[in-house]
């Protein structure tokens, strides 16, 4: 049995305790300045997590700068990661489970925990280098409507000018692909396997949204740049939505269908007075 210093276990119930407290949050309900605390947290507890958990041998540069970068990577990805816990918790409450973040809370704890008993494996262990993500997911051809939505998200603002990145995503549109997951019908997880350009910033929620109600319900359409590709078309609710679990409700419905491009106002980000821009004849 692996025995345990009093110091360690202490850190150890520390990190569990804060990762799964930050597990019970539901990010979608946080204001401006709570969510970006909760973002910081996140990435913070990660990174801490990774330096007091990496020995000095199984370290990739060494514990602390493999903590900070962990960190630094965790608070750039956090868009995706958001957008990922959602389709989780919606997952699961299809499953029949009435809490489903509790029973995350309980995974992500004993996860952290695992880390403080499970020994780090050495540099040499593995190989003396990095395994390659390989990513086996099935691909198929992007529906001609989800391109239409994507296309237009992409379009030069009409007053001139043009987005950071937007060109080189705009290359990587043709030959774009989706993800063939069950992953709920309000999220689209997009794949660009082989690209000339890649978008600056590389990992960014697209500046520009496109604004649409159904049902009564007030949504918005954000695109997520994951590594300077495209990486997930989302359908959010939007932020002046007061009824916001009965909109995820219905966006979380086996049927639930993406608006169609008439159907949508664009919203640039990077406009003093917000004005959408009513998309132009195709």
């Amino acid at each position: 049995m692996t025995s345990i210093s009093s110091g360690r276990l202490l850190r150890l119930t520390v990190a569990a305790g804060a990762v799964g407290a930050l597990t019970l949050i539901e990010p979608r309900r946080l204001g401006p300045w709570t969510r970006a605390a909760y973002r910081v947290g996140t990435a913070a507890v990660s990174g801490l997590l990774v330096a007091d958990t990496t020995t000095e041998e199984g370290a990739l540069l060494d514990p602390a700068l493999d903590g900070l970068l962990t960190g630094g990577v965790t608070l750039g990805l956090m868009d995706l990661s958001e957008h990922l816990d959602h389709r989780i918790v919606g997952g699961l409450h299809r499953l029949g489970v009435s809490r489903p973040r509790l029973l995350l809370a309980g995974i992500g704890a004993a996860g952290a925990a695992a880390l403080y008993l499970v020994p780090t494996p050495t540099w040499a262990e593995r190989g003396g280098e990095l395994a390659p993500s390989e990513d086996d997911q099935a691909t198929v051809e992007m529906p001609e409507q989800v391109r239409a939505l994507i296309a237009a998200l992409l379009e030069p603002p009409l007053d001139g000018g043009d987005h950071p990145g937007a060109p080189a995503l705009r290359t990587q549109l043709d030959s774009a692909r989706i993800v063939e997951v069950d992953s709920g019908p309000g999220d689209v997880t997009l794949v660009v396997e082989q690209t000339e350009r890649l978008a600056v910033p590389r990992n960014q929620t697209w500046p520009v949204t496109a604004r649409f109600e159904e049902d009564g319900f007030r949504f918005s359409l954000e695109l997520q740049v994951d590594g300077g590709r495209l990486g997930m078309l989302s359908v959010m609710v939007a932020d002046e939505e007061e009824r916001t679990d009965e909109a995820l409700e219905l966006l979380d419905r086996p049927d639930y269908e993406l608006p169609e491009l008439q159907e949508i106002t664009l919203h640039h980000e990077s406009e003093h007075e917000e004005r959408p821009d009513h998309l132009r004849g195709r």
